[in-house]
């Protein structure tokens, strides 16, 4: 049993604690814990979360959000109490064409949409089951499960990767986010930071919508609980946490040409009962998943989702299960 350290309390680290945890001892340290208040500077509190299947530069990308479906898929049968709920979408693109739609094969009741219901301007719509889930009961409730298995929580604010060597681990996972670029250790240039804002209102709203243009994106995801999030916004010019009105009122411009029997154009005429603002730690190069010794440390790096955190979580853990396992597990040298 090897003792591991976790750098990061989202949904990346949480996953990577329940997979390793299993057979090891982990330890999570993060400034941010789930159960705080949400800052700007933490991604997992902010997001609408629905399983949305895409956006993968690889095939290994994809098997990743397939792992992370399939035990979500489970738990949303196991645990009621976890806020995952399993929901119909309804899934148009502009810039995608049936060749595009990879997940087909994957996901449960997964069909083509007829030509006549496809929102202006899209070229493919796909309707399957998905999930979603609520962040605000979810990670705390993650946390608990996982303090229950023997995971341990320590608040800690990291300047450099090396600050950790004293914590006495075998292994550390950097799952830190965005956090990768003010590490001293690291200092990745190649990740952005792309803020994203919503609005949650009341409705009886019950379908999974999205409407990705390919430079823009419009959803409703229904909570089930008699509230939907709605957005969505990708901005690369700004990390200011208040809300931006003229973004409200561009969201609900889009959403009402879309399901304008559910939403008005004026967001004075809809319930609205909050703000999210986040800040997605996106990577231009893709997910960082690999393993490095630096200063005597051995690390295993697990960041760069960009919005696709919960999408990709288990999958991620999985990945870096494989890699931790190399470390401690190296193959003998080839004699020749």
């Amino acid at each position: 049993m090897a003792q591991i350290t976790i750098v990061g309390a989202g949904i990346i680290g949480m996953a990577t604690a329940s997979i390793l945890s299993r057979n090891h001892k982990v330890t999570i340290v993060a400034k941010n814990l789930p159960g705080d208040e949400p800052t700007i500077e933490w991604t997992s509190p902010w997001a609408g979360v629905s399983f949305i299947a895409g956006g993968c530069a690889s095939a290994h990308e994809a098997k990743m959000q397939l792992d992370a479906f399939a035990e979500l898929w489970r738990w949303s049968i196991a645990y009621p109490d976890s806020s995952i709920k399993q929901i119909t979408i309804d899934d148009f693109h502009d810039d995608k064409t049936e060749e595009d739609i990879w997940w087909k094969d994957y996901m449960p009741e997964f069909r083509f949409l007829p030509p006549e219901t496809f929102p202006q301007g899209a070229k493919i719509g796909t309707s399957y089951k998905s999930l979603i889930l609520r962040p605000d009961i979810f990670l705390p409730w993650f946390r608990n499960k996982l303090e229950k298995s023997g995971v341990h929580f320590k608040r800690m604010e990291l300047k450099s990767l090396s600050d950790a060597r004293g914590l006495g681990h075998d292994i550390l996972i950097n799952a830190t986010g965005f956090g990768s670029v003010t590490l001293q250790d690291v200092q990745d240039q190649d990740l952005e930071m792309v803020r994203g804002q919503t609005v949650v209102v009341k409705s009886s709203y019950n379908k999974l919508f999205m409407h990705d243009t390919g430079e823009t994106y419009t959803y409703a995801i229904p909570r089930l609980d008699g509230t939907v999030v709605l957005g969505g916004t990708r901005q690369r010019d700004s990390v200011s946490p208040n809300v931006d009105w003229d973004l409200v009122r561009d969201i609900f411009k889009r959403i009402n040409q879309h399901l304008p029997q559910h939403f008005s154009a004026n967001p004075m005429d809809n319930n609205i009962i909050g703000h999210n603002v986040g800040l997605r730690p996106s990577r231009k190069s893709g997910v960082r998943i690999e393993k490095e010794l630096r200063d005597g440390q051995k690390i295993v790096h697990a960041y760069g989702v960009a919005g696709g955190g919960y999408i990709f979580s288990f999958g991620i853990a999985r990945a870096v299960r494989d890699l931790v396992e190399e470390f401690l597990f190296p193959s003998p040298e080839a004699k020749l």
